[in-house]
This record gives structure tokens, C-alpha cells and sequence, in this order.
């Protein structure tokens, strides 16, 4: 997603012990956050529908923004 949005996109990874997953009600070993809000796991599992999810959630922004 990195390589796709560039700068556009902030990309944080943690372990489910780590401090900055202690705020987070987590569940499985793959869980997904985007603007502080869980993505579904069908979703995140899959490149296309993630790329997608993330392109609407940042059209969404920018036209809340403006």
C-alpha cells in the first residue's frame, strides 16, 4: 500500500503487546486500523479491496476537509 499511496499514507506496524496496541480491543492476530477505525478482515486480507477501502476513505477526508 506503501509503494501505491507514497506519502499520502502513514504505515505503522505493531506487535499485539507492544504499547502502542495496548489502546486497541484486538482480536486475532490480523487487525487492521485505518484513522483509528478497524477495517474488516475480508478487507485487509485482500490487496485489491484494501487499496480500494483506502481510496474512498481519502476521497471521503478530502471532501470533509474542503
Amino acid at each position: 500500500m506503501k509503494d501505491h499511496f507514497g506519502e499520502s499514507l502513514e504505515v505503522a506496524i505493531h506487535l499485539i503487546d507492544s504499547p502502542e496496541a495496548a489502546n486497541y480491543d484486538l482480536r486475532g492476530s490480523t487487525t487492521v486500523y485505518l484513522n483509528d477505525e478497524s477495517v474488516p478482515l475480508d478487507i485487509a486480507m485482500s490487496a485489491n479491496k484494501m487499496q480500494t477501502y483506502i481510496e474512498h476513505a481519502m476521497t471521503a477526508e478530502s471532501k470533509h476537509a474542503g
